[in-house]
């Protein structure tokens, strides 16, 4: 039953115990490092010490690298992300917004170009810049110190140190440099040779995806007003950014403006060809208008949650609309099964948070009142939108 189903800790913030566990796990293994290290002990031992201890600083050098590359060309540079995991701390210098996550061993930068004009090559300079700046950094020490101090044999610690930090440097800028995909986008390497042969639609997505984030941020702060008026500015901008003008839909129906949402999406729909990825996702666009809206046309919305389902039955975020629709309805044990089953297959954080809700509405519902809870304190540790916790104090 979906009252049993337990939130594993990757999928949320850690409790106090399970942070004690990771430290102590640390320490042993910090301990354990060095005792191998002091273990007949010879100064080369302490080449991996200083090569994990240079990582951490030379990932916020590539990340600057790329934001000075980004504001050299004139680019915006929306944020800077340093590690991954667990937010530790954020702050706001200027328009960029950084953020530094608990595990500090990759990161990236979100650029904001002002125009198309030069995007292609612009872009490939912004991708280079970051191992750029590394191997900069790498020829500045051979032209300081010599091939054969850098790279030398010698058992002294600072030579070893900064031989330590040229392999650091190899490792870093060279792996970013290799052509891959990764789950979140793509390696520099990869960047710099497909930046040249972007399409004009990519050009169009990088013109908005840091606006189309901000208009995010401010539907979730339940700032709709605010991200009405820009997502009204952009789309009279960019006219042809699909991805714009479906977050403009969102917008005008978080403001309360159905209609016009409505009649938007609708005219999108229309326009775009049968079983293509841009009508599937304007039709997504618009099951979530039918849940916002306070008088919903429930017809059309569970026949295209139907009709999503039915083509991919495996669907997430599908799933974990029939299952609010099933909940809302008072049909909460098998909402309820939706949206675990719609948990277990999201790799979507951002709507974790609105199912644990839902979750919670459910178990409530069926009186599982020790399940509510377990849902309900899940939900608080990880939410971070004040549209969903306006929705609980309501439902509340």
């Amino acid at each position: 039953m979906f009252t049993d189903l337990k939130i594993p800790a990757h999928r949320r913030p850690m409790t106090r115990g399970e942070s004690l566990t990771v430290t102590i796990i640390a320490a042993v293994i910090t301990t354990l490092i060095f005792l191998a290290i002091f273990e007949e002990y010879s100064n080369s031992k302490l080449g991996a010490v200083f090569i994990l201890s240079f990582w951490g600083p030379l990932l916020v050098l590539h990340e600057l690298g790329h934001a000075w590359m980004a504001r050299a060309v004139g680019w915006k540079v929306k944020e800077i992300v340093i590690g991954f995991g667990r937010e530790m701390w954020s702050w706001k210098s200027g328009e960029t917004r950084v953020r530094i996550k608990l595990v500090p061993l990759e990161g990236y930068v979100l650029p904001s170009p002002s125009s198309a004009d030069g995007m292609r090559w612009k872009s490939a300079l912004v991708y280079a810049a970051g191992p750029g700046i590394e191997l900069i950094l790498l020829l500045i020490l051979i032209l300081l110190f010599g091939w054969n101090t850098v790279f030398g044999s010698g058992d002294d610690v600072g030579q070893i140190a900064l031989k330590s930090l040229a392999i650091a440097i190899i490792i870093g800028a060279g792996f970013n440099l290799i052509p891959f995909k990764t789950d979140g986008g793509i390696s520099d390497g990869l960047g710099i040779l497909s930046s040249p042969f972007m399409s004009d639609n990519s050009i169009q997505w990088q013109l908005a995806v840091g606006d189309i984030r901000e208009l995010n941020r401010l539907i979730s702060d339940n700032q709709t007003e605010a991200a009405l008026s820009l997502s009204s500015s952009l789309a009279s901008r960019f006219p042809n950014n699909a991805d714009l003008l479906m977050s403009h839909a969102c917008c005008m129906a978080a403001a309360g403006n159905f209609d016009a949402a409505r009649q938007l999406t609708d005219d999108n729909v229309a326009r775009t060809e049968e079983d293509s990825t841009e009508r599937f996702r304007w039709l997504t666009t618009r099951v979530w208008i039918e849940l916002e809206a306070t008088e919903p046309d429930v017809t059309l919305r569970d026949r295209l949650i139907a009709q999503a389902l039915a083509s991919n039955p495996r669907s997430a975020l599908f799933l974990f609309y029939d299952g609010i629709t099933k909940v809302r309805s008072g049909r909460y044990e098998q909402g309820g099964e939706l949206l675990a089953n719609a948990w277990r297959r999201n790799e979507d954080s951002t709507i974790d948070a609105e199912i644990l809700l839902y979750l919670h509405f459910a178990a409530a519902g069926i009186g599982e009142t020790e399940a509510a809870e377990y849902f309900l304190s899940t939900f608080k540790t990880i939410n971070r939108s004040k549209r969903l916790t306006a929705r609980l104090e309501r439902a509340s």
